[in-house]
């Protein structure tokens, strides 16, 4: 042995214990990179506006999706938060009836003439949950939110850099770090766009519809409209069905077959359209099956994160095994 070699066996054990010691924040570093490929073509941009300053301009583009990302994190916490509040008071009913029931009749009469500080002062049970939800977990919280933007920030000043070091050093080869580089992004993309995309609209239509009819927490359960998008044909209809049974229950017959006619002919609609055509964005080389499944497992398995673990890794074993069945046949 040279006195410049390593054994093997130590650089794996090194590099096994470098990826344990980064597994706490993975979630936070994947998100940033899928982050930071949405949004280097704004970088480009600004950096070409400032004349070549690309640290500059990276440090614009994490502001400007900051803008966005903190608006939309704090509105998402409390959506989440009131249809967790949702599902517990529906778990709560012994009968089939009451739980239908208890979907559409509002347990609480709003004051239609409270002032701006008194809407806000009755949300302080809600605010104070997120509280001690954040407390509980402060640490980890705190460093990923610090990870996120500087994540964003360095992959879009040294990601090429980074990226040109990978496949020179990795021991797969050039072309494989390619093919797993593809897949890495294309999933981050085809759940954005393809998954979440047509999710998304159908929660706004079936939240409108909730609205119009009256229905309480309508943003509560437009959010489980979007998490139920993902299950394939009846996805939706989990959702839009109770209510609409439930409004038949206390009297509401017209408003009931009005939600189920609008749920079959728009909301239902909506995915066979909007997903086609969010595809050509974003296609994800998975059936939703597979998607679906390998979500829910890795939320059994990794908790949260595992919405985004499970269809990503799912994704590199399937580009692992054409990899291997390309070699094999060469």
């Amino acid at each position: 042995m040279k006195d410049y070699e390593i054994p093997a066996a130590w650089v794996v054990v090194l590099v096994i214990a470098a990826c344990l010691l980064m597994a706490p924040f993975a979630g936070w570093i994947v998100l940033a990179a899928w982050l930071s490929g949405f949004a280097r073509r704004l970088h480009a941009r600004i950096a070409h506006r400032l004349h070549g300053h690309v640290h500059l301009a990276a440090i614009l583009t994490v502001a400007l999706m900051a803008m966005v990302l903190v608006p939309l994190g704090l509105v998402l916490t409390l959506l989440i938060m009131d249809a967790i509040a949702l599902i517990g008071q529906l778990a709560q009913s012994d009968q089939f009836h009451s739980v239908l029931v208890s979907l559409v009749q509002q347990h609480k009469e709003p004051n239609p003439n409270a002032s701006i500080g008194e809407l806000i002062l009755m949300q302080g049970d809600r605010a104070w949950a997120i509280i001690k939800l954040v407390v509980s977990s402060a640490a980890q919280i705190i460093i990923g939110l610090v990870i996120l933007p500087a994540g964003i920030y360095a992959m879009l000043v040294d990601g090429g850099r980074w990226y040109a070091w990978l496949e020179s050093h990795a021991p797969v080869g050039p072309r494989v770090v390619r093919r797993f580089a593809e897949a890495f992004t294309e999933t981050g993309r085809g759940m954005m766009f393809g998954i979440a995309g047509a999710g998304m609209l159908q929660a706004i239509v079936a939240t409108g519809a909730f609205l119009v009819l009256g229905v309480p927490q309508a943003f509560a359960l437009g959010l489980l409209v979007l998490i139920f998008s993902i299950v394939p044909l009846i996805g939706t209809g989990l959702v839009w069905g109770p209510v609409a049974a439930g409004l038949a229950l206390t009297g509401r017959v017209g408003a009931a077959l009005g939600l189920a006619i609008f749920g079959i002919a728009v909301i239902g609609t909506i995915d066979n359209l909007a997903r086609p055509w969010l595809a050509r964005w974003g296609k994800l080389q998975l059936p939703t099956f597979v998607v679906l499944v390998s979500m829910f497992g890795a939320v059994e398995l990794v908790g949260g994160w595992g919405i985004l673990f499970g269809p990503l890794v799912v994704r590199l074993a399937k580009e692992a095994l054409e990899v291997r069945r390309e070699a094999v046949q060469a």
